[in-house]
């Protein structure tokens, strides 16, 4: 008795029917793609006149005015100490679904910038370190507007090296105030995905006012949206798993059956 080389019709069939049904696991296991609000700083959390509150809000988190977002990270920043503070009322355009208005505070806080003419090219630096998953497809925004002797100009930036080095991924012109802002919009390139030591920095130039009690310039409801995808090592063991589950289908079904011809 010789053994076939071939696999009875039968047996073939319900083996294809095997790898089907595992490799329906694939998108389960898979990174999936879920447009998400990865960071919102909406400076809520401050008194007026006081230091800013440049913590982000997190689904979740206790704050005044919660706001959403995945991640928490502290914006940092080199402007002139005390020359940058918390301003009643905020700007109310490109708050996030989540961000509610609180009474008597209907508006919240804003980031009010003072003394523009010394604090060109000042920057405010934000984070989005990653060891769970990376970051995909973004788009950074924010509402801005600026009265005479604020500044003129903003710029953004992102750096792949914790802030080692920034790339610039653009440059507007300040036309709206502080009573009629405008939305900064801009998507984040592609050379941006998936680095784990990702951070964005934001500046201002043009600035000529010298006053430290005017509020020149206003900034509010920085969102950082996108896709969130986790690590490739996550993935590949899913997809390892899956592998598995074929073999031991394939080991099963071929076991009882035993191949040959008289």
């Amino acid at each position: 008795m010789r053994k076939s080389k071939f696999l009875p019709r039968g047996l073939r069939f319900r083996l294809v029917l095997s790898f089907a049904g595992a490799l329906m696991l694939v998108p389960v296991l898979a990174p999936t793609a879920k447009a998400d609000l990865i960071a919102y700083f909406n400076f809520e959390d401050a008194r007026d006149e006081g230091p800013p509150d440049f913590t982000s809000d997190v689904t979740g988190a206790p704050d005044f005015n919660p706001g959403g977002g995945v991640v928490l990270t502290t914006m940092t920043t080199d402007y002139n100490s005390g020359e940058a503070w918390a301003d009643h009322p905020g700007l109310s355009l490109n708050r996030s679904a989540g961000d509610i208005d609180v009474p008597p505070l209907t508006q919240g806080l804003d980031v009010a910038l003072t003394n523009t003419a010394n604090n060109n090219n000042r920057h405010f630096d934000f984070n989005v370190f990653s060891s769970q998953g990376f970051y995909q497809n973004m788009t950074l925004s924010f509402a801005v507007g600026s009265i005479s002797g604020g500044f003129t100009s903003v710029t953004v930036q992102y750096s792949i090296n914790g802030g080692g080095s920034w790339t610039t991924f653009g440059t507007d012109t300040i036309v709206g105030t502080p009573t009629n802002p405008q939305l900064i919009s801009h998507s984040v390139p592609s050379l941006a995905n998936n680095q784990s030591l990702l951070a964005f920095r934001i500046f201002f130039t043009g600035g000529t006012g010298t006053s430290t009690r005017t509020e020149y310039t206003e900034f509010d409801n920085i969102q950082l949206t996108g896709t969130i995808v986790p690590e490739p090592a996550t993935a590949a063991g899913g997809l390892l798993g899956v592998l598995g589950l074929c073999w031991v289908q394939r080991r099963r079904l071929i076991r009882p059956v035993r191949f040959g011809r008289s």
